[in-house]
C-alpha cells in the first residue's frame, strides 16, 4: 500500500506543472496587446497619413495600455510599408495605415507589388472618408455639371483636367466621370494637389477633383466647385450639388469618396482583430481625434466586413475602367 501512494504522489508530482503550465499558457495567449503596438505608415513624417497615424495612436495607447509607435517607411506609393506589415508576426502588435489607393488601385497598375489586398490584409476599419467635389476654373463659363456636358460638346479639345499623378484616384475619379458624362477632357498630371489646384485657379486647366485642401481656393472664388463626388455633401463645399443628383442619366450611381484607415496582415486570432477594431474606433470616435482631424475629412468608422466590401467594389470598377483602355498609365 505504502507503495501505491508513493507511485500515486509521483504521478501527481509529474501531473501539477503540467497542469499549471497549460494554465498560465492559455492565460498568456489571452492577454493582448502584450508589448507595444507599432502603426506602419508608407509615407513620410508630417503628411496628412503620418498626423492621423500619430494622433489615433495616442487615443488607442489610452485604451489599449500600451505604448503606440509610429514606424514611417516611406516609398513606392505605400509598398513598403504593407511589406513590412506582412512580414511582422500575425498578433496584432503590429498595424498599418491603408488607404483608397494603397487598396483599391496599388494591385492594379503595380505587377511587382507582391501581395493580394483582398488575401494578405486585413481591413480593420476606415478612419477619414468623405466626398471630394469637382471644380473648375473660375474663367470657365459653366456652374453646373449640364453646362460642363454642354461646354465640352461645343468645345471640343479645349478642356484639360490635372490630378495628383497617373494612376492616382483622382485620375482614375476624373475618367469614371468623363464616361459617365460621355465628354472628354486630356488629363495633365502633377506631382501633388497643391500645384494643380493653383494652376487650376490660373486657368491653366479647367477643371479638377478636389479635397478639402483647396478650401481657400474655393472661398475666395478663384475656383468654383460645382457637384459633390460622393452620396452626401462635402464639408469644403456644402452648397454643391450631388452628381448623382444632377438628372443625368449617365451619373445617377456615381459615387468615389476616397478613405484613409487602418488594417493588418491576415491570420491574426479573431478576438485580437476584434479588440484591435474596438480600439480603433474608440480612437476615431473620441472627442479628441474628432476635434484634431475635422480640417482632414469626415470621421467615419466601419467594420473589418463593410471596408472589405469597399475594396472590392473599388477594385471592380477600376478594374474595368483600366480593361477598357481609357487610362494609359505609361
Amino acid at each position: 500500500m505504502t507503495s501505491f501512494f508513493h507511485g500515486l504522489a509521483s504521478i501527481v508530482s509529474l501531473l501539477v506543472p503540467l497542469v499549471f503550465g497549460l494554465a498560465s499558457g492559455t492565460a498568456g495567449a489571452q492577454v493582448f496587446p502584450s508589448k507595444p503596438i507599432t502603426i506602419l505608415v508608407g509615407f513620410a513624417a508630417g503628411g496628412p497619413s503620418d498626423t492621423m497615424a500619430r494622433i489615433v495612436g495616442q487615443q488607442l495607447s489610452a485604451s489599449l495600455g500600451q505604448p503606440v509607435l509610429v514606424d514611417n517607411r516611406p516609398g513606392a506609393g505605400g509598398k513598403i510599408a504593407m511589406q513590412a506589415l506582412l512580414k511582422a508576426p500575425r498578433d496584432g502588435h503590429t498595424i498599418a495605415y491603408i488607404s483608397t489607393s494603397m487598396m483599391s488601385i496599388s494591385p492594379l497598375v503595380d505587377t511587382h507589388l507582391g501581395y493580394d489586398t483582398t488575401k494578405d490584409i486585413l481591413p480593420l476599419t476606415t478612419g477619414l472618408r468623405g466626398p471630394n467635389v469637382l471644380a473648375v476654373s473660375a474663367a470657365l463659363p459653366v456652374r453646373n455639371l449640364s453646362e460642363l456636358v454642354a461646354y465640352a460638346k461645343a468645345n471640343p479639345g479645349k478642356l484639360n483636367y490635372g490630378s495628383i499623378g497617373n494612376g492616382s484616384w483622382h485620375h482614375l475619379a476624373t475618367e469614371k466621370l468623363l464616361v459617365a458624362l460621355g465628354i472628354e477632357a486630356t488629363h495633365v498630371p502633377y506631382k501633388g494637389e497643391t500645384p494643380a489646384v493653383s494652376d487650376l485657379a490660373a486657368g491653366v486647366i479647367q477643371l479638377m477633383i478636389v479635397s478639402g485642401s483647396a478650401k481657400a481656393f474655393l472661398d475666395e472664388g478663384k475656383i468654383v466647385a460645382i457637384a459633390s463626388t460622393g452620396s452626401k455633401p462635402a464639408k469644403h463645399a456644402p452648397k454643391a450639388q450631388l452628381i448623382r443628383d444632377s438628372g443625368i442619366a449617365g451619373v445617377a450611381d456615381y459615387e468615389e469618396m476616397p478613405w484613409i484607415g487602418f488594417g493588418m496582415a491576415a491570420g491574426a486570432p479573431a478576438d485580437i482583430v476584434n479588440k484591435l477594431h474596438g480600439a480603433l474606433v474608440k480612437a476615431l470616435e473620441s472627442n479628441e481625434v474628432q476635434t484634431r482631424l475635422t480640417l482632414l475629412g469626415d470621421i467615419e468608422t466601419s467594420t473589418p466586413t463593410e471596408l472589405q466590401a469597399i475594396v472590392r467594389r473599388e477594385l471592380a470598377s477600376n478594374q474595368k475602367l483600366l480593361v477598357s483602355g481609357r487610362i494609359k498609365l505609361n
